[in-house]
């Protein structure tokens, strides 16, 4: 039954909201030893299928604070949701999952939300690479400002890499409201571009600690974009 959950997570949250892209992720812990046959499974059912939008990402978690070995992620307009009619039946559906769930341990929380503001010339996927940062907001509003202003100015010195922010609407990690992503090579690339930006941007960070309201951090972990169908840009 638990595999069904994902199914109808999914076909419910089509319906939601305003058109904006989201998103919705869901958790897991997979056997030992068993992500290579969870990726195939998922390359073979997704192979080829057109979404009306957006697309989905398998994800393997490393280190932080983690929920989980891996999740699995939905995004796309959520007025124009999911892969197109008639790419599978239902039966088919049901045995994917089924047949994922064969390599699982334990299924976690899921959880969906908006992407506010996306920055950088490439997809997530692209370098395949991201760090995220789940937080509590108080002033949405004033941290967007702020959030856009800081990225603004260290663009040049992260050039293409992926920066995104947005919500947690359904459900609420740990407390967190909103969150950040961003996109690196790897984790060398991720801990030489911080150092630079903190020292090339010193009043710039003075300025947006200052202006971005009351914030919570509430944990960070990055993560590695196993498999990617579909197309982040549609």
């Amino acid at each position: 039954m638990k595999y069904l959950n994902i199914i109808l997570f999914t076909l419910i949250f089509s319906f939601s909201y305003s058109q904006i892209p989201s998103f919705t992720v869901r958790y897991f812990d997979i056997k030992p030893h068993q992500q290579e046959e969870i990726a195939w499974k998922f390359d073979n059912y997704y192979k080829d299928v057109e979404f009306n939008s957006g697309g989905v990402y398998l994800e393997r978690l490393d280190i932080g604070n983690t929920l989980g070995t891996h999740r699995i992620v939905y995004f796309g307009d959520t007025m124009n949701w999911g892969i197109k009619e008639g790419q599978k039946e239902r039966a088919q559906t049901q045995l994917f999952w089924r047949n994922v769930s064969d390599h699982v341990e334990s299924w976690g929380n899921a959880y969906t939300g908006r992407i506010l503001d996306y920055s950088g010339d490439v997809a997530p996927d692209h370098y395949g690479y991201i760090q995220i940062y789940d937080i509590a907001v108080s002033d949405p509003a004033k941290f967007l400002a702020a959030h856009k202003k800081i990225v603004s100015q260290a663009r040049e010195l992260m050039g293409d890499r992926p920066i995104a922010f947005g919500t947690y609407d359904i459900g609420s990690p740990n407390g967190a409201t909103h969150w950040v992503a961003l996109g690196y090579k790897s984790i060398g690339d991720n801990l030489e571009m911080k150092t630079k930006v903190e020292q090339e941007l010193d009043e710039e960070w003075k300025t947006y600690f200052k202006t971005r309201g009351d914030v919570t951090s509430l944990g960070n972990f990055d993560l590695k974009i196993l498999k990617s169908h579909g197309s982040f840009n549609e």
